[in-house]
């Protein structure tokens, strides 16, 4: 049985104009599809050229990468060799304790993590806060005094381990941050908490992989 085209009363196949409509409106569909995706592209290229633009000029984002570099540079060349802090938790815990590096402490004693006592003889009394029996309160301190922050970042690791990790290889930032606040490193009772967003807010961990994989 054969298959027969029909025709219209002019002999021309009734399909043809359908045919040329599907074709026609298939390919304007395709290109509006194909402009639609480019032109949401370049709008995505632009808001991520426009964010990047504001990162680099802004002066407030300028100074938290320059603080974060300091600290982790030598953080991340100190796990390497010992082991001990990781480097995202050396440098949030400066973040959070230095206010990025604008504290006193840190600007006159090369202090970012508030560690008490003295070094080799030298230190510097501050105003600090304290949670005692749940309370906030406000009390004088004795703070070590460092003659450069590669010797705060050695002399803390050193500090971390004996007193409060006590023990080497951890590869998990909230196992050590855990470690501290239940080795009462802080009175803050969401100190553990306050480390590992500021960890994962401005990815530290990056510099643990680092520091663990080379």
């Amino acid at each position: 049985m054969k298959f027969k085209i029909k025709t219209n009363e002019n002999g021309n196949s009734i399909w043809y104009p359908i045919i040329a409509f599907v074709i026609v409106f298939g390919t304007v569909g395709l290109l509006y599809g194909t402009y639609k995706i480019r032109q949401h592209i370049n709008q995505q290229n632009l808001i991520k050229s426009e964010k990047a633009y504001q990162e680099a000029h802004n002066p407030v984002l300028k100074q938290h990468r320059k603080f974060i570099k300091q600290v982790s540079g030598p953080s991340v060349a100190l796990y390497k060799k010992n082991k001990q802090v990781l480097p995202s938790i050396v440098t949030a815990q400066a973040i959070l304790e230095s206010d990025w590096g604008k504290s006193k402490l840190y600007t006159n004693a090369y202090n970012p993590f508030g560690i008490k006592g003295t070094y080799e003889g030298e230190s510097i009394s501050y105003d600090t806060g304290e949670y005692i029996n749940g309370k906030h309160i406000t009390q004088v301190a004795q703070f070590r005094k460092y003659p450069d922050l590669q010797t705060a970042i050695e002399d803390h690791s050193e500090a971390l381990y004996e007193k409060f990790l006590h023990k080497s290889g951890m590869t998990s930032y909230k196992e050590q941050a855990k470690l501290l606040q239940k080795n009462t490193y802080a009175t803050d009772p969401d100190y553990a908490k306050k480390l590992i967003k500021v960890i994962e807010t401005h990815k530290l961990a990056k510099y643990d992989k680092e520091a663990i994989n080379n």
